[in-house]
C-alpha cells in the first residue's frame, strides 16, 4: 500500500490595505482618518446695514429740535438781560424814602455820605451787603442792618456805640467804650464829664473784665454820696482804683473776690459818712478780708 500523500491548503496572505501616511496601520484604523470631516471655512462678515430712510428723518427731526431749543434760551437771556438793564435805569426803582432808625449821633446826611448813597440811586441794583460793610466800617457804629422794600423805600436799622471813657490816644483824648477801646477824638461837651481810663503796665488783661467790674460798682451804690469819679486806673498791683473828683477819697479795690470787696468796701463808706469822717478821708483800700482808711493827715485806721 502506497503512502497517502496529504497536501495542506496554501495560506491566505494577509491583505494590506495601502494610503498615504498609513503604511503598515490596520484597515480600520485607516478607515477612520479617512473619514474625519474637514473644518468648515470661517465665515465672513456680514456688511454694515445702510441706514434707512426713516432713520435719516429722526436724526434731523432731533437735531432741528435741539437747535429749537437753544435758540429759545438764547431768546429768554437775552430779555432777562434786556429786562434787568431796563429795570436798573429806569425810573420805578430810583430810591425816594430813606428810612434811618437808631442813630442818635449820626445824622442822615453823615449815613448818606458813609455808604456813597445818593437820592434816586436804583435800588434794584443796589448792593445790601456793601452797605451794610461801609457801616459797620463807621467808628460810632456797633452794628447795622439794611432792609430793600421794592421799589422805591430803604430801611437802615443801626446800633451806635455808647461812649463810657475817655482816653488818652497820640496825646489827644479820645472816647472809649465798655472795654477801653478807643471810638473817635472826643469833643467839649455833657460826654466830657465821663471817666478817664488808665491801664497801667501788665494790668491790659484786665480790659475784659472792666465792663462787669463797673457795671457792678454801679449798680451797688457804694460810691453814692462819695462824689463823682474822675479816673479809673487799672493796676496790676492794687486791682481797681478810683479817683473821686476835687478833694475826695481815693478807692482801691482788689479784683480778687470784687462782690464780697464791695459789700466791704459800702459797710465802711456807711459808716464814714455817720460819723461825718468821708471828707478827711485820703485812701480806702479793700484787700481780702481786710479795709484799710488812710486820712490826709497820715492816720490809719483799719476797719473789718
Amino acid at each position: 500500500m502506497g503512502a497517502e500523500i496529504k497536501s495542506r491548503p496554501a495560506r491566505r496572505g494577509r491583505i494590506v490595505a495601502l494610503t498615504r501616511g498609513g503604511a503598515g496601520r490596520p484597515p480600520a484604523e485607516n478607515s477612520r482618518r479617512a473619514i474625519r470631516p474637514e473644518r468648515a471655512p470661517r465665515a465672513l462678515p456680514r456688511a454694515l446695514p445702510h441706514p434707512s430712510l426713516r432713520g435719516v428723518r429722526s436724526a434731523l427731526s432731533l437735531l432741528g429740535f435741539c437747535s429749537l431749543l437753544l435758540l429759545l434760551l438764547a431768546g429768554v437771556s437775552l430779555a432777562l438781560v434786556y429786562g434787568y438793564r431796563s429795570a436798573t435805569v429806569g425810573e420805578y426803582f430810583a430810591l425816594k424814602i430813606l428810612e434811618i432808625h437808631g442813630n442818635s449821633r449820626l445824622n442822615s446826611r453823615e449815613i448818606l455820605k458813609t455808604v456813597d448813597l445818593e437820592e434816586g440811586a436804583n435800588t434794584l441794583a443796589l448792593s445790601i451787603d456793601a452797605v451794610e460793610k461801609a457801616l459797620a466800617g463807621h467808628p460810632w457804629v456797633e452794628e447795622a442792618s439794611v432792609k430793600r422794600v421794592l421799589p422805591d423805600r430803604l430801611i437802615i436799622t443801626i446800633k451806635e456805640k455808647t461812649p463810657v471813657f475817655r482816653i488818652m490816644h497820640e496825646g489827644a483824648q479820645y472816647y472809649a467804650d465798655k472795654r477801653g477801646n478807643g471810638i473817635a477824638p472826643a469833643v467839649s461837651g455833657g460826654e466830657a464829664l465821663l471817666p478817664m481810663l488808665e491801664v497801667e503796665p501788665g494790668a491790659g488783661w484786665m480790659r475784659g473784665l472792666l465792663p462787669d467790674l463797673v457795671n457792678s460798682l454801679y449798680d451797688s451804690q457804694v460810691l453814692q454820696g462819695a462824689g463823682g469819679i474822675a479816673l479809673i486806673r487799672l493796676s496790676a498791683s492794687r486791682g481797681l482804683e478810683l479817683i473821686s473828683e476835687g478833694a475826695g477819697p481815693v478807692f482801691s479795690i482788689d479784683i480778687e473776690d470784687w462782690l464780697s470787696n464791695l459789700r466791704r468796701l459800702g459797710r465802711v463808706l456807711a459808716d464814714l459818712t455817720r460819723r461825718g469822717e468821708l471828707a478827711g478821708t485820703g485812701v480806702i483800700r479793700v484787700q481780702g478780708a481786710n479795709v484799710w482808711v488812710e486820712r490826709r493827715a497820715e492816720d490809719r485806721i483799719t476797719a473789718g
